[in-house]
């Protein structure tokens, strides 16, 4: 229950900042990592790292870290313009 309360929370802040016109061109990145806070609640409750041993939440994080790493490394060579 408290994970649901938490994402309604963050998802109500989500909807406030789109509507505050001094943070509009920091709007990406507000919710960039506004989203990436919901997708950590989700993956430590539903895949339940939370609990698990810290082995697996590592390799989780490791794994999602070079994923991330390669494809900003792609995205810098294509020079997709958003770094």
């Amino acid at each position: 229950m408290r994970v649901a309360v938490a994402l309604f929370i963050i998802t109500s802040i989500e909807v406030a900042i789109y509507y505050i016109e001094g943070l509009r061109g920091v709007l990406v990145e507000l919710f960039l990592a506004l989203s990436g806070l919901k997708f950590l609640l989700v993956v430590m409750w539903y895949m339940h790292l939370r609990f698990d041993s810290r082995l697996f939440s590592f390799l989780f994080a490791f794994g999602l870290t070079l994923a991330v790493c390669l494809f900003v490394a792609a995205l810098a060579t294509m020079k997709a313009g958003l770094l």
